[in-house]
């Protein structure tokens, strides 16, 4: 097994790039890519992005979040939202389209799907712990290139709120936590109607 040079290659294969401008003041943290960010290449592209979108800002017919912002940038609109994956590739097996890929690193592919569903903090298998390590040091090297003072940071769901907590700078952060995964139509739930409500006030006070 050879963790390092899976990850290696899922990253210069299958990453979908993250999408911030200059004027990116609100960062979505998510999990990683699967079926339809691979296939259109940008983060949040299917129905959790279309979730996403409808309830930030409150139109019905809007495209998924991701595509949403790569049109706004190709349209030169100023957009204050962000979204950053915390895997820059696929953590299952489902996601990656060439079979050989997936026959080549079956075993370190299991390893990334267990880290996925895992709640613990920490690792004492070698490999999940290589897994892990190799995760929080991409994941704060892209993000921090892309901070500013008054940046929020808005991990959606438990694996991205796990990660945001890992990283060493977490303490000079601003973050808003408690924001489901915009997976299933979470985000028009009344449990999470107050934090979401929080999310646009912000976009509002930055935009206004």
């Amino acid at each position: 097994m050879n963790i390092h040079s899976f990850f290696t290659d899922a990253k210069s294969l299958y990453s979908v790039q993250d999408i911030t401008t200059k004027e990116t003041e609100i960062i979505f943290i998510l999990e990683s890519p699967h079926k339809e960010e691979i296939k259109s290449g940008v983060p949040l592209a299917g129905l959790s992005g279309r979730s996403m979108a409808k309830e930030l800002f409150l139109e019905e017919e809007i495209l998924p979040m991701g595509k949403f912002l790569k049109q706004s940038i190709l349209d030169k609109r100023k957009t204050i939202y962000g979204i950053v994956n915390v895997c820059p590739f696929p953590l299952q097996q489902s996601a990656f389209p060439d079979p050989q890929f997936v026959e080549k690193y079956k075993d370190e592919i299991q390893v990334a799907e267990a880290v996925r569903i895992s709640s613990a903090k920490r690792f004492k298998d070698e490999s999940k712990a290589a897994f892990d390590n190799l995760l929080v040091e991409n994941f704060e090297k892209r993000l921090s290139s892309l901070l500013k003072n008054d940046t929020i940071i808005v991990p959606c769901g438990r694996f991205a709120e796990k990660y945001v907590n890992k990283l060493t700078i977490k303490d000079q952060l601003t973050i808003i936590y408690g924001v489901p995964h915009p997976s299933y139509n979470s985000w028009s739930r009344e449990r999470y109607y107050n934090v979401i409500n929080k999310l646009r006030e912000e976009g509002k006070k930055r935009t206004s």
